[in-house]
């Protein structure tokens, strides 16, 4: 679901610079927006995690991955993630946040799943996948001659990473005290024991892996589209 959410991310980013006041004229604006749903394909970068899937995880490995997703306990986590994900569940989320944070007990086994699922950590990622799309798509629309350097932009959001990584965190732990609010405690500590198991967080780490770099793969093709299209639209000008 994040990574379908990447092409809204990138277009919401564009649409933020522009209202901001960045020069972008129409016409181009418009090819930029294009241009990143053409080369940012989520069943694309869907497609990658399958494919580092079947070569790290075996087959004995994944039937027991099944069981625990096919279980009743894992069945019951699966719909407490899916209907905590939507628009009207974050606004009571949101509502609900300082009562939630309330319960240590909880927060402290929020704090131990997220480093477990690595859910800030792909975050950020996306984030900052997010960050450098939008830059790099802005910086080749207003020079299309120049070579393009991120690196600026890199050291800037270098310099805001710790704020960023904390305000992330919070919404990562507000995330899943919600989610699982109504499950027993018990219950909890069966799914932190399972994704405490090798093979659970070989079969994390792996998406994590294969998704950032589909991600990074998604934005420098985006990046060369747009450089190829704007320089032919300077020439043809």
């Amino acid at each position: 679901m994040q990574i379908d959410q990447f092409p809204g991310l990138i277009n919401a980013g564009m649409e933020q610079a522009k209202q901001q006041g960045t020069p972008i004229p129409d016409a181009q604006y418009r090819s930029m927006v294009n241009s990143a749903d053409e080369s940012i394909v989520p069943s694309e970068i869907i497609e990658g995690i399958r494919i580092s899937l079947r070569k790290s995880i075996n087959e004995k490995e994944a039937k027991k991955l099944l069981a625990w997703y096919e279980s009743d306990l894992g069945r019951e986590i699966t719909r407490a993630e899916e209907s905590a994900s939507t628009p009207e569940s974050y606004q009571k989320m949101m509502q609900s946040a300082q009562s939630l944070l309330e319960n240590s007990e909880r927060v402290e086994f929020a704090n131990r799943l997220d480093v477990l699922m690595g859910a800030t950590d792909m975050t950020m990622g996306i984030q900052e996948h997010t960050g450098i799309a939008v830059y790099s798509a802005i910086m080749t629309a207003m020079q299309p001659d120049a070579p393009l350097n991120i690196e600026p932009f890199k050291a800037q959001m270098d310099a805001a990473s710790e704020q960023t990584r904390a305000a992330i965190k919070q919404m990562v732990t507000i995330s899943f005290l919600y989610s699982y609010r109504n499950i027993e405690t018990n219950n909890l500590k069966k799914y932190e024991k399972f994704l405490n198991d090798a093979t659970t967080l070989k079969f994390n780490k792996t998406i994590m892996d294969s998704m950032n770099s589909g991600l990074e793969s998604s934005v420098s093709k985006w990046a060369d589209l747009l450089a190829k299209i704007f320089k032919s639209k300077k020439q043809q000008s």
